[in-house]
């Protein structure tokens, strides 16, 4: 069964997801109303969870047009929202809304996907195998009551064809054989899939076939990588124990480790833009401007403010508001390098720290960024930004403090010359 999320934010997104998941749904996730309505009509979901905001719509409206289409009225629809207005959450469920969770609620959201994937007979067992044998008779049986039970198995005759697949797809499970043609036997085939697994394909679990029942030659597999060991014949029962045992750890361990990424970007992420957030900047700033110091490296500082972004709020809104700083957030890392920082500061101001990078070229980056921001027209709203820039010498006794004051002096300096400018300031 397979779940439609349609929210705005790619954070909150993986979140969702995870939580829906984690209750026993698969997932696709799109950004905006238009983006799900044209999906929906391209193939079946059994549910769609959405924001009650989105870039082109609310979710009221939605809601409107997915119950007046014949193919998706019947599809539940599921509200995650941080609003608690009585009357837009009564408009929601007048609009055709069928149940609505507050965003904190991800366990209550994994709960009531559990209970409907449950309710509407989803399968049990699920998960992508790799199976590496030569005994056709074997590989026949054993696939058969694989594939009954949901798995998707995909059967390689040598250890070198399995490691090409291995390479290539994303696998829940390896099955293997010891004994197996080519130049690879299977004990070869464990170590060289150990050997090729990289960050994302390490935790991928390894059970092992042998006729060999000695105990030292199954601690020598267990050393090599191996997960498990089961002797042959197989004894169906044990097989799919084994098999599920594997899986599920493996899909609770992956789960896992993308909720400790997604809480580790929440903690350094900036949630409406996706830029680093004041907090990491500060963090971050201190030892890279040391490291400047000591090497004599230049350093320069940007500070981009939105002008007059107080009369966007008060006169189209504050989701407008939202809308305009995303897309000049987006127009802020185009000039920059994978080392440098880009930070929403605080509301409409955004921070860029540049190393290696001289007043001189840090002064043509940042009229660069002007004049994209003059040129992009936001939510069809003509915004522009005055921009302070300043350098940490290399040879300067000067703080980080120093550095932002002499920065957002030359902000305010544009700001009193009517705006969308830079100015540069020497310390």
């Amino acid at each position: 069964m397979e779940g439609l999320i349609v929210e705005p934010s790619r954070t909150y997104q993986k979140l969702l997801s995870s939580a829906i998941e984690s209750g026993g749904l698969e997932t696709k996730q799109v950004s905006t109303g238009n983006e799900a309505l044209t999906l929906l009509k391209k193939q079946p979901f059994d549910l769609v969870f959405i924001a009650m905001h989105l870039q082109d719509m609310d979710g009221p409206k939605f809601s409107s047009h997915l119950r007046a289409d014949s193919r998706t009225r019947q599809i539940p629809l599921v509200m995650v929202t941080s609003n608690e207005d009585k009357e837009l959450l009564d408009e929601a469920f007048s609009a055709g809304v069928t149940e609505i969770f507050a965003k904190h609620e991800l366990d209550k959201i994994t709960s009531y996907a559990a209970q409907f994937s449950r309710k509407n007979g989803s399968k049990t067992m699920s998960g992508h195998i790799l199976y590496i044998e030569d005994s056709p008779s074997v590989v026949s049986l054993t696939s058969a009551v694989l594939r009954d039970k949901g798995y998707t198995v995909d059967h390689f005759a040598t250890g070198e064809e399995g490691l090409q697949a291995f390479q290539k797809n994303a696998y829940d499970l390896v099955l293997t054989d010891i004994l197996l043609k080519g130049k690879l036997n299977g004990q070869g085939t464990v170590k060289a899939l150990r050997h090729l697994a990289e960050d994302n394909k390490k935790y991928v679990p390894l059970l092992v076939f042998s006729v060999l029942d000695d105990t030292a030659h199954k601690v020598e597999l267990l050393r090599l990588g191996a997960n498990d060991y089961v002797t042959k014949p197989l004894i169906q029962e044990e097989l799919l124990a084994r098999v599920s045992n594997l899986i599920t750890n493996k899909k609770l361990l992956d789960k896992t480790v993308t909720q400790q990424n997604v809480m580790q970007e929440l903690a350094v992420k900036d949630p409406l833009t996706g830029l680093y957030n004041r907090y990491f900047m500060m963090e971050a700033v201190s030892s890279r401007l040391r490291e400047a110091t000591r090497h004599s490296i230049p350093y320069s500082l940007i500070i981009v403010n939105i002008d007059k972004f107080n009369l966007i709020n008060e006169n189209y809104g504050h989701l407008t508001g939202d809308l305009v700083l995303k897309e000049i957030a987006s127009e802020l890392v185009k000039p920059t390098r994978k080392e440098d920082i880009v930070a929403r500061y605080d509301g409409e101001e955004f921070v860029l720290l540049l190393s290696h990078c001289n007043i001189s070229n840090a002064t043509i980056i940042a009229e660069k960024i002007r004049q994209a921001i003059e040129n992009l027209h936001p939510s069809d709203l003509n915004v522009t930004a005055s921009l302070g820039v300043a350098e940490m010498q290399p040879d300067s006794t000067e703080s980080f403090p120093e550095l932002f004051k002499a920065t957002h002096d030359a902000i305010n300096q544009a700001k009193s010359n009517g705006g969308n400018q830079v100015i540069t300031r020497h310390l």
